[in-house]
């Protein structure tokens, strides 16, 4: 009997194991890989492979080059002849759905993927963006009354129709207005800043002694200085808007009193100031087409200039490039929002930045701004498959989006498209 039940027992583990084995085996068969073929490649990070092959496996890029061998069950996407390229990065973006009457406490909480202007941003190409939740319409954050501080921001994907991963990061900065202009605002944010420096000054006192003196009482913090904290210990950067020379010198003289990490929004006079903004390592967000005129009442140099862009690459600012309009839509002028990004781009092009960093400006160096080119930003293996391939040069004002994968799936296919498809190059 015994005997007989070892028999049993090993017939079913055997029974067992080749089941597991064939589960196994046609797991792998069935397992989806994606292949874009024959398109040139503009991989950001190493240069334009022609003729290339990019492979996506679970929604990341697993191999990319020129002799790529192609798994025989992968999904075969044709793209020669076509300009392929990961998705855009969009360094400041306001959308409709996260304006309101009042401030929103959390993005995540916040988001839309059936928003009419992500369908847009897919089209557009624009797969992450920078979001920032506020009451004011305008491109910079405004905070109200005496408050330099003021409303959330998030990394998003444009995963229409899928929340789940929509989200990348929040929060990705502090919203900080503090220009010249401002003077209390500024006035309160300098002395929040040295109050959070005292305090924790005075917790790493009490955290060092508290052991040897048991009867030392932990400092009390003081109310709404957690973002100072935050700033202080270098967790997150101040998204600050600063156009003139004035008000990115100023910000800068608090980077060097307290060593945190800013990204300037605006920098108009940025081109004055280049060496002292490289000095510091300080990014920006630009956009070459603000124009400002020069001041009658100073003998130095003073306004806007088409250069700025290439002057800040030539001093080795590091910056990214947003229009002058950063929302999606398709009633404005053309070429001022975020529908037509490479444009802006464009521009700084034409003001003598190479194209290179142009299109670093509004795809890896955007994402490394933002944090998270570890994920997108460029093709490379082990990167989200975030692609656009378009029907030609990303500089060109006729060049379209034709093909938009968001993590390996393609959400947006220009043939089936409600806004563009009736638009060819025989138009």
């Amino acid at each position: 009997m015994h005997k007989h039940r070892t028999n049993f027992q090993f017939s079913i583990c055997n029974f067992l194991a080749v089941l597991l084995l064939c589960c196994s085996a046609s797991a792998a068969a069935d397992e989806k890989m994606t292949a874009i073929k024959g398109g040139d490649l503009y991989t950001i990070t190493s240069g334009i492979i022609k003729n290339g092959t990019i492979l996506i496996k679970d929604g990341k890029i697993s191999g990319i080059g020129q002799n790529i061998d192609v798994p025989k069950n992968a999904e075969v996407i044709d793209a020669k002849g076509k300009v392929v390229m990961p998705g855009l990065v969009a360094a400041t973006t306001w959308l409709q759905g996260l304006r309101s009457s009042r401030e929103i406490s959390k993005i995540a909480d916040s988001l839309d993927p059936f928003d009419f202007e992500v369908s847009l941003a897919l089209a557009s190409g624009v797969t992450t963006a920078f979001v920032t939740a506020t009451s004011s319409p305008y491109r910079r954050v405004q905070s109200s009354g005496e408050n330099p501080i003021g409303g959330t921001n998030a990394v998003i994907k444009m995963t229409y129709g899928d929340l789940d991963n929509m989200l990348v990061k929040e929060p990705v900065a502090e919203n900080v207005s503090i220009s010249n202009q401002q003077w209390l605002r500024k006035t309160n944010f300098l002395l929040s800043l040295r109050k959070a420096k005292d305090y924790l000054q005075k917790l790493a006192e009490y955290q060092k002694a508290k052991d040897k003196d048991k009867k030392l009482e932990e400092p009390k913090k003081p109310a709404e200085l957690d973002p100072y904290i935050r700033l202080l210990g270098r967790q997150l950067p101040a998204r600050v808007q600063a156009a003139t020379a004035d008000d990115i010198l100023a910000a800068l003289e608090i980077v060097d009193e307290f060593g945190i990490r800013i990204i300037l929004e605006g920098g108009i006079e940025a081109w004055i100031v280049a060496q002292e903004i490289a000095r510091r390592d300080v990014p920006l967000v630009i956009t070459p087409r603000d124009k400002q005129e020069p001041r009658k009442d100073i003998s130095g140099p003073s306004g806007s200039t088409m250069e700025n862009a290439a002057i800040l690459k030539k001093a080795g600012v590091r910056f990214a490039i947003v229009p002058q309009g950063p929302y999606f839509g398709i009633g404005g002028m053309a070429g001022r929002d975020l529908m037509v990004l490479p444009m802006e781009a464009a521009f700084a092009v034409s003001g003598g930045l190479d194209e290179q960093t142009a299109l670093e400006a509004i795809t890896l160096t955007a994402a490394e701004i933002l944090g998270v080119a570890d994920r997108v930003g460029s093709l490379q293996v082990g990167k989200d498959a975030d692609i656009i391939i378009l029907d030609g040069h990303p500089f060109h004002y006729r060049s379209f989006v034709e093909l938009t994968l968001i993590n390996g799936k393609m959400l947006y296919d220009k043939k089936q498209s409600t806004y563009f498809s009736h638009i060819t190059h025989d138009n």
